[in-house]
């Protein structure tokens, strides 16, 4: 009887997807053209409402990936990138309001002439792709970025 419950409970668990070694940008970028435009939710995780951190984690969980909890976790999560280094899929840290803490994440979708364009969801307007430089509410709030997923393009 335990023999026949225990392979039971194992059949019914649900099995952890690892991650891939790589991810194919094209596969991402149909993920996140799926959510653009949607709301901001504190919190949130799913289509009904995001905010930056649950966005990534919305993003990267069908390929397996746990990613950190919070935006904050982000700050010593995989290689630390210079600003001039930025590139695609590379994950842009800022401050929060509050003193001293990062409290935004976003994706970096693309870098031409001289625009950093992220992923990201925002309070003002939800899932949206938007260039950060230039913008003096992000520039004084820019704190690094992350290089932790490698892509294939």
């Amino acid at each position: 009887m335990k023999t026949w419950l225990l392979i039971l409970l194992c059949a019914l668990a649900p099995m952890a997807q690892a991650a891939t070694d790589t991810v194919a940008w094209s596969d991402l970028e149909s993920r996140y053209r799926d959510v653009l435009g949607h709301t901001y939710r504190a919190g949130g995780q799913n289509p009904g409402g995001f905010d930056c951190s649950g966005l990534q984690k919305h993003l990267f969980r069908s390929f397996g990936y746990t990613m950190p909890a919070s935006s904050s976790s982000y700050a010593n999560w995989g290689q630390s990138i210079s600003r001039d280094s930025i590139r695609v899929g590379d994950f842009l840290l800022f401050a929060g309001r509050g003193a001293g803490s990062i409290g935004h994440v976003g994706l970096c979708v693309g870098v031409e002439d001289g625009k950093i364009l992220m992923l990201h969801s925002a309070t003002h307007s939800g899932v949206l792709i938007e260039n950060w430089v230039g913008q003096p509410y992000y520039e004084r709030r820019y704190v690094g970025a992350r290089r932790k997923i490698q892509f294939s393009f």
